[in-house]
């Protein structure tokens, strides 16, 4: 998996958390959101944008520092050569019988 799908997924799903914990406590501005939306709405939407990708980034950061970002071509590599018969030959025998349908 590409770094920016990982990042990606985290981020909304921290900003998914964030708006249903956040959300049950501004219940007592449910009559004024469009006064504050009116007036404030766009400074509000352009500093959530910069933290979503600002938390985006970090993410992304982090990948990158760990090796996680290039774990998903470096899995696909070595499946490849244990395809091929390169490697171990236990998982060999086991991804053909698998392909074939053998499930003892």
């Amino acid at each position: 998996m590409q770094p920016w799908k990982i990042s990606a997924g985290l981020t909304a799903t921290l900003a998914g958390s964030t708006f249903l914990l956040g959300g049950a406590h501004l219940e007592y501005l449910a009559p004024h959101w469009a006064p504050i939306l009116a007036r404030h709405g766009v400074p509000v939407g352009l500093h959530a944008a910069f933290a979503v990708v600002t938390v985006a980034a970090a993410i992304y950061g982090v990948a990158r520092a760990t090796g996680l970002a290039d774990l998903g071509r470096r899995v696909d590599l070595a499946e490849r050569s244990v395809r091929r018969g390169e490697g171990d030959q236990d998982l060999t025998d086991a991804l053909r019988r698998d392909a074939e349908g053998d499930w003892e």
